[in-house]
């Protein structure tokens, strides 16, 4: 396995905590449930984008760049997180920020984050939400003009470094497991662009094909993902020279949680943040981890995660999101 030869820039605030959720456990009659506390891994009030931000950055200034270029919605995690990474490292970078024809995008938290970082902005225009198109390139080729060396990143991450960086997050778990003595059956995580459910699920049949992974996707149907992700994870083992035979089984991925879409709240987001308020003292977004939130206690209601199970929740940070919205949104 060639994980400790990539070139990393270790910027996180690692291992993040294992911690239990006994009263949201007691809320929900079982089953036992722990927090992977991945919204705290710092930089850039963390998340799961640093741990990927380690592996894709430290290939980007080995490759010579100087200047980051980011895409995402106009309330990234992604280019937040990679701003405040960028400046510790001293990169520039230039955030490409999508969001549909004529929707309002005021400059409050994620995006207000941005702006107090310094970082270059540039508004489009995504039909649908996260296709670019070529404007990543043609940024990079306005860049080089200007002499810079530009590195341009896989939307969310979705690259074989950002695959490592929760291939990563997996060895560091089964360390946790084993000092505090549970066995999980099931590892529950917002699924997105991808890569850190694949590289979750990478890791799980590399060192403990005992849990599952499962994945509540937040924007994208399971056909897609059942076909995407598998192609993430051929360049993944070829990057860290795994044994062909880790690529595992079917992908357990859950889509009936999105509801109108990536970012629309749905009731069972609602119910889930404010549930997991009350009872944890922890914060979820809208966008991902509510979502996730929402899909567990669905299936633990339904009797499909049993109630003597352990599970773990992946909190994946992302709670910057919630100043974008009001009262009456989250509450309604």
């Amino acid at each position: 396995m060639r994980l400790t030869e990539l070139p990393r820039i270790c910027l996180g605030q690692l291992p993040t905590p294992l911690e239990e959720a006994k009263r949201l456990s007691d809320v929900l009659g079982g089953p036992r449930i722990f927090f992977k506390r991945d919204d705290l891994t710092g930089i850039g009030l963390g998340g799961n984008k640093v741990r990927k931000l380690e592996f894709i950055m430290g290939k980007a200034i080995e490759e010579g760049a100087d200047t980051l270029v980011v895409c995402g919605g106009f309330q990234s995690n992604m280019a937040r997180v990679s701003a405040a990474m960028a400046n510790r490292i001293g990169m520039k970078v230039e955030l490409v920020l999508g969001g549909l024809p004529g929707e309002p995008r005021p400059p409050i938290a994620n995006l207000l984050l941005d702006h107090l970082l310094g970082a270059g902005i540039r508004l489009v225009d995504t039909v649908p939400r996260w296709e670019f198109g070529e404007c990543l390139q043609e940024v990079a080729e306005e860049l080089r003009r200007e002499g810079r060396r530009p590195f341009v990143l896989a939307p969310g991450g979705s690259s074989p470094e950002g695959m490592a960086g929760y291939f990563n997050a997996t060895l560091e778990m089964a360390r946790q497991f084993s000092e505090q003595g549970i066995e999980p059956s099931r590892i529950f995580v917002a699924v997105g662009s991808g890569s850190t459910f694949g590289g979750l699920v990478l890791g799980a049949m590399h060192v403990d094909p005992s849990f599952e992974v499962v994945g509540i996707s937040v924007s994208r149907m399971s056909d897609y993902l059942s076909e995407k992700i598998p192609q993430l994870t051929e360049d993944a083992i070829e990057l860290l020279g795994l044994d062909r035979g880790a690529r595992g089984g079917d992908l357990t991925t859950y889509d009936q949680y999105i509801g109108e879409g990536y970012g629309a709240l749905t009731d069972g987001a609602r119910e889930a943040i404010r549930l997991v308020a009350e009872t944890e003292g922890v914060f979820l977004d809208p966008v991902y981890t509510g979502k996730c939130m929402a899909g567990l206690v669905n299936l633990v209601r339904k009797g499909i995660v049993d109630r003597d199970e352990t599970v773990v929740f992946i909190h994946t940070g992302g709670s910057p999101a919630l100043f974008a919205y009001e009262k009456d949104d989250l509450m309604a």
